[in-house]
């Protein structure tokens, strides 16, 4: 076997001079091809590998967005999900049917994709990086639809309270005035009175006002409000149990007079009645007397009848005076003396003045 240089030497000879090439040998060229071949892959294998470096660097950012981006709209939809909304909360209820179709959305997304391309692959890892960077973008921009979602059932539902606050508020004053019209003079404490005027001119203050964002400013106007008419209610309430504790004391009392002059007159009619009954026994034992007094008189008259009947009448031992014509004497006559007799008159008896009789 001959060596290489053996072999260029031997073509050189037998190559005639005329065909043979002139400024850069053969051998030369042959070395100069592989060295550039040798650069051209050296540079395209270096490309390569910065070009894949590149794509690896720009994925793995892609996939951290995405993460974070997912991270954000599981948040949302968390807090969308944590609290219950009612239809009769809401000012505007169809809100909640953009809320729930947002919350669908959301969980739809696919997110990160499973599958992990090859370092070396630059065609896997830039098919990854715009995965990843796709879902991103519909995370945030779901997330944004979905935060716009909630924020707007939650100013609906705020919307609703500032409303119902203020109305019971509105009606509290309302109330309110009433009381203090129709407690006028019917309470223990006035100062009661002036609190709840008081209260009132803060309440419509506040229903003035139009930057309120919360509905606490009504509900503490509301409360405060209900205080003072509680108060004014409480004194009233003291005065008339006042007022029926003396008026019943004072029934009482009038009562107790009453009661006092009853027996009074009881006593004085049963004292009255007694004495009645004395001075009828007495009275009755009086006339008892005169009925007693009767029994004789008839008895008397017929004793003394039979006497009459013997009668002699005495001869007169002068004559009667006249007496203008009339019919009586000096002396008695026996029909006198018998009248005498019977009403009791025994004056006329004892005197003397009559004619004893002769026989």
């Amino acid at each position: 076997m001959t060596k290489p240089s053996e072999e260029v030497e031997t073509m050189d000879d037998a190559t005639p001079e005329e065909s043979k090439p002139k400024g850069i040998k053969p051998a030369k060229l042959t070395a100069i091809i592989i060295a550039v071949i040798v650069i051209v892959l050296a540079g395209i294998g270096g490309g390569y590998a910065y070009y894949t470096h590149q794509e690896l660097t720009a994925y793995h950012a892609a996939v951290a967005q995405a993460e974070a981006a997912d991270k954000a709209l599981s948040k949302a939809v968390d807090e969308a999900m944590a609290t219950e909304y009612k239809a009769d909360q809401l000012k505007e209820p169809k809100l909640l049917d953009k809320l729930d179709g947002a919350v669908r959305k959301a969980k739809a997304l696919k997110g990160i994709p499973e599958e992990q391309p090859g370092e070396w692959l630059v065609w896997q890892l830039a098919s990854a990086k715009q995965a990843n960077a796709t879902d991103a973008d519909e995370a945030n921009a779901q997330a944004r639809a979905l935060d716009a979602a909630l924020k707007a059932v939650k100013d609906s539902k705020l919307a609703k309270e500032l409303d119902t606050a203020k109305a019971q508020l509105r009606q509290g004053i309302d109330s309110a005035s009433r009381t203090l019209k129709d407690t006028e003079g019917k309470v223990a404490d006035n100062a009661t009175r002036d609190s709840l005027t008081k209260a009132i001119n803060e309440a419509n203050k506040t229903i003035g006002k139009k930057d309120v964002s919360d509905p606490k400013a009504y509900t503490d106007a509301k409360a405060k409000l209900d205080a003072a008419v509680k108060q004014v209610n409480d004194s009233k309430a003291a005065k008339e149990k006042a007022d029926a504790e003396a008026a019943a004391k004072a029934q009482a009392e009038a009562e107790a007079q009453a009661q006092a002059a009853a027996q009074a007159q009881a006593q004085a009619a049963a004292a009255a009645a007694q004495s009645q009954r004395s001075y009828s026994k007495s009275s009755t034992r009086g006339y008892s007397s005169s009925k007693s007094y009767t029994a004789p008189k008839k008895s008397y008259n017929r004793g003394y009848s039979a006497p009459q009947r013997s009668y002699t009448a005495p001869k007169q031992s002068a004559p009667a005076p006249s007496n203008n014509g009339g019919g009586s004497s000096n002396g008695s006559s026996l029909a006198d003396l018998i009248g005498a007799a019977s009403s009791g008159n025994t004056n006329e008896l004892s005197t003397g003045n009559y004619a004893p009789i002769v026989h």
